[in-house]
């Protein structure tokens, strides 16, 4: 949606997703070019498949085209990006160097680093942000290549290793990198916190405010204690609100940090009851055509995806959301059959009709059709203008049940098992990521550790743990701002 021009893409695509004959139709189809992982394995006809991705690239770029490559080779949830692989910068100088060999004219050859950051990977329908980099002109990186006497082999790979070097560095300009989970976290948790929710922060801001916050928990010469403090409380919250489910926007609608009196702010939490349920009860025809998308999407997820696979997750969500959604239409055509008597279109199609009974058919057909169309049309609308907001107030709803639930009086849950849900565990490697990740130093706010199995505690007794967590986390963050509030001042030189 944001290409300039619309222009078509031919999108390099792991090899595997062509072996199936539909598939690979299809992908073919799309303008899509294969890529095999491991380039070392030959395809049987003597040409390599490097060779072979590179010879399509550069006819598919010969004819005026556009190629887009995911540079990274794999997708992976970490805090910053992992590498950049040089097949794109190695396409692109092949490209060039054949086009001198033939002595043809073309137009100069572009890259352009496009950054993709998404406020909730693992959300059907997140909110995405693109930024698209400054164009990359890759001749400016080859003068020396074709300088008389210069050796090729050496020249081409520099060459290669600079294209590569200035995509990355755009890449990570346009994108979010933390050195770690915890700082990661500790950043969503402070901006959640200041925002109240992530939908408060306006997309353009998104990644600017995210880097920012980052950078803040990063380093902290001035006031190292604090931030370390502020780093430890964070993440504890955050972990927390994780292991509970429970989200923070809806904490803070439904027990505000402030100074209010109690009697006030469970009359708002009061109040929400009833609303969700009115608000409910207008959501419901829209809802039951999407039931069944609900319900594939969840299941697809919880069965066929490994944990920690996000984009996995929202991959599968999407893809049997739509088949679900299909049995949905499915039903309601059904139902709309046995009541606008939808038989017609095959009784037209089989019987033999006059001139006459044609036309009356005909324009039966027509309203029927424009009926079922305009139907299930109006109740995808109808669903979309609502869906986010039913979601918000249902997790309201479940907050409420988990809170009360937590607030009754019962034996806390012990230190030693609270411990091991105050850190959230590494998620699991991904084998295609080629560079290896510095050791991260098991300490409070070091890298997030692999934690052993945990012994499962009651969301419930988990609930009194997290408010107190939040008040430390509220806390600990007003004063290392303050902190770094108080430092900048103090460096700032004054005339």
């Amino acid at each position: 949606a944001t290409i300039p021009y619309r222009r078509h893409l031919s999108f390099w695509a792991k090899s595997s997703m062509f072996a199936d004959p539909l598939a690979r139709a299809i992908m073919l189809s799309s303008g899509a070019i294969p890529v095999k992982r491991n380039p070392n394995n030959g395809n049987g006809n003597g040409v390599s498949p490097q060779t072979s991705l590179f010879r399509e690239s550069s006819m598919v770029l010969e004819s005026g085209n556009v190629i887009c490559v995911f540079p990274e080779g794999t997708s992976y949830t970490l805090p910053s990006i992992m590498q950049v692989l040089s097949g794109a910068a190695w396409a692109a100088v092949d490209y060039v160097k054949w086009m001198r060999e033939k002595d043809a004219k073309s137009k100069e050859l572009t890259i352009v680093p496009v950054g993709i950051v998404y406020t909730d990977k693992a959300r059907y329908q997140s909110r995405v942000y693109v930024k698209y980099g400054k164009p990359i002109m890759v001749e400016t990186y080859m003068q020396e290549l074709f300088r008389t006497g210069a050796d090729v082999e050496a020249e081409t790979k520099m060459a290669v290793k600079q294209v590569t070097a200035e995509i990355e560095r755009q890449m990570r300009a346009m994108t979010i990198n933390a050195p770690d989970w915890d700082t990661l976290h500790a950043a969503q948790m402070a901006r959640d916190i200041i925002y109240e929710s992530p939908a408060n922060v306006p997309l353009k801001d998104w990644l600017t405010v995210s880097q920012s916050l980052v950078d803040v928990f990063t380093t902290s010469s001035s006031s190292p204690a604090s931030l370390d403090a502020a780093k430890t409380a964070l993440t504890k919250y955050y972990s927390l609100l994780h292991h509970t489910g429970i989200s923070h926007s809806s904490l803070a609608t439904l027990l505000p940090i402030d100074p209010k009196p109690l009697f006030t702010r469970l009359l708002r939490t009061v109040i929400h009851i009833p609303f969700a349920f009115f608000s409910f009860v207008i959501f419901l025809p829209p809802m039951l055509l999407h039931v069944p998308a609900y319900i594939f999407g969840k299941l697809a997820a919880r069965l066929l995806v490994d944990e920690g696979e996000v984009e996995a997750e929202a991959q599968f969500k999407a893809i049997f959301g739509g088949v679900g959604l299909g049995v949905g239409l499915g039903t309601a055509l059904g139902v709309l059959r046995k009541h606008v008597h939808l038989e017609s279109i095959w009784k037209f199609i089989i019987q033999n009709n006059t001139q006459e009974g044609l036309i009356e058919n005909l324009k039966r057909i027509v309203t029927t059709l424009g009926i079922a169309y305009s139907g299930i049309y109006l109740l995808l609308r109808w669903h979309n203008a609502l869906v986010y907001g039913n979601y918000k107030r249902l997790k309201i709803l479940l907050s409420i049940h988990k809170l009360c639930l937590g607030l009754i009086p019962q034996r806390p849950a012990s230190s030693d098992d609270l411990e091991k849900y105050c850190r959230l565990p590494t998620p699991p490697s991904n084998p295609f990521i080629k560079k290896k990740r510095e050791k991260e130093a098991d300490s409070p706010t070091g890298g997030t550790r692999n934690l052993s199995p945990m012994r499962n505690v009651p969301t419930r007794k988990l609930v009194r743990p997290l408010l107190e967590a939040r008040k430390q986390a509220y806390s600990t963050l007003e004063v290392y701002l303050k902190t770094r509030v108080e430092s900048a001042g103090a460096a700032t030189p004054k005339a």
